[in-house]
């Protein structure tokens, strides 16, 4: 029974800066106001959204070495706040949970190259090379910062050569498994899973919502966080035939171009005239209410030479630069009075759906597909569908058509090779062109043909085939 109440104290988790969840503390017989902890954090400088380290009986004295740095870096703005919190913190947190095993009050300065070892081979019996080869980048990150403060004299992270080769990270070239649907299973998901046709007993309550959702993600190969959030001004109704581009702030805030080809903009407009007007009728009670109280951010559509603009609070903001809270929560007043949300897509209550109602969503289209049995042109039952293997699904279909038109109109196979990869890095809005690398394999022996890289292959999906 020790032995259990003292692992629990000395296990080590991460937290986060948090204003809004700050309140009084009863320290040595004396309460300390909430106010005043968030005036001693707004003296300090540290943002909310900070990673930091504590273990279960809250002491911090071992940890300062660790929390100065992941501090450091949120002031610094050195990585997205979401990165140093899953990614460096969560790093850091398991390399020391692990030495603490048998060492309870070590600090990570107090780390060797042995304990580094020993954690390699503990790691790599659960981690693919290549997720192992992230993390250890993280933890040595820190060894680096630590050695430049002076907190230690010597690396403990190995190296060799004259390029200081980290030896710790693994050989393994692994080519990670893309999933991906094919166009049949596509349409079948699409059709049965998302928008519940043939089901009888499990219908989406919003079938064409969820179904222009899949649809929109499968055509622009937004992530699912990039496509709950888009805005109804980001996609122009009654689109000519052609395509509308516009751009959208991605992962680790990149800008990249966005292309709404014609029949993607007709079944969005589909959905518009249909449910969200629905919606947006019921949803007026709420948000007249949210008016009055003060609790609706309010913004007005300014036309300018580059766009239309958004007027809130005084200030003008290109819809781009438009952080995801004010996306899902914020309105325009329409000539005809309604209050209308920004966002595309809606749930009750007129705001746009949390992540995990998507989660939701997917988990139940998956149901839906499983329920309707065996079919040739379902999904196979060992593949969860989610928005990622949407996304996966775009890359590999557009830059499979885009090398076989560069075949078609240049004659040699490999003439326009680097070129759809290029293009599909930019629309996936990737960092490095080895991510989207991954896809070739997979796009140069996709069979089937596809004529135009996005309208055909659209229209094949909204018809049906």
């Amino acid at each position: 029974m020790e032995k259990s109440s003292r692992a629990r104290s000395t296990a080590l988790f991460v937290r986060v800066v948090d204003r809004a969840r700050v309140f009084d503390v009863q320290a040595n017989g004396r309460t300390i106001p909430a106010a005043t902890l968030r005036r001693l954090l707004d003296i300090a400088r540290i943002p909310d959204g900070t990673p930091y380290l504590t273990d279960g009986a809250a002491r911090f004295h071992t940890l300062r070495h660790v929390n100065a740095y992941l501090l450091d870096a949120a002031r610094q703005r050195a990585y997205p706040m979401r990165t140093l919190r899953n990614n460096h913190a969560g790093a850091l947190v398991g390399f020391l949970n692990f030495i603490r095993e048998t060492s309870p009050d070590a600090d990570l300065i107090d780390a060797t190259t042995e304990n580094l070892n020993q954690y390699k081979k503990h790691r790599l019996q659960t981690l693919v090379g290549s997720s192992w080869n992230t993390e250890i980048s993280d933890i040595g990150l820190f060894f680096a910062y630590a050695r430049d403060k002076g907190w230690l004299e010597i690396d403990p992270i190995p190296r060799w050569g004259s390029s200081q080769r980290n030896t710790l990270k693994s050989p393994e070239k692994e080519t990670r498994r893309i999933r991906f649907l094919t166009e049949e299973q596509l349409v079948f998901f699409l059709n049965h899973g998302l928008r519940g046709d043939d089901i009888s007993d499990d219908r989406p309550e919003y079938p064409e919502r969820d179904y222009t959702f899949g649809l929109t993600l499968v055509s622009t190969g937004l992530r699912r966080e990039e496509g709950t959030y888009l805005l109804d001004l980001d996609i122009p109704t009654n689109l000519p035939r052609g395509s509308h581009i516009f751009e959208r702030m991605g992962k680790g805030s990149r800008p990249r171009d966005v292309h709404i080809i014609d029949h993607l903009a007709d079944a969005i407009d589909h959905y518009r005239r249909g449910e969200r007007e629905y919606m947006v009728e019921r949803a007026q009670p709420t948000l007249r209410s949210r008016r009055r109280n003060g609790t609706l951010t309010i913004a007005e559509p300014v036309p300018t030479t580059n766009g239309t603009a958004l007027r809130i609070n005084g200030r003008l903001i290109r819809p781009n630069r438009l952080p995801n809270t004010l996306r899902r929560t914020a309105v325009w007043i329409r000539d005809d009075g309604l209050i209308d949300p920004l966002a595309l897509f809606l749930a009750e209550g007129g705001q746009a759906p949390a992540i995990d109602r998507f989660n939701r969503l997917f988990s139940d289209a998956n149901h839906r597909v499983a329920s309707l049995g065996p079919h040739e042109h379902a999904p196979p039952a060992h593949l969860t569908v989610t928005p990622h293997v949407l996304r996966h699904t775009f890359a590999i279909r557009t830059l499979a058509a885009l090398m076989r038109e560069g075949r078609n109109t240049q004659g040699d196979p490999y003439a326009l090779l680097a070129s759809p990869l290029l293009i599909v890095q930019e629309l996936l809005g990737h960092a490095s062109l080895s991510t989207t690398n991954r896809y070739l394999y997979h796009a140069e022996t996709y069979t089937d043909q596809i004529p135009n890289a996005l309208r055909e292959s659209l229209f094949k999906l909204v018809k049906g085939l």
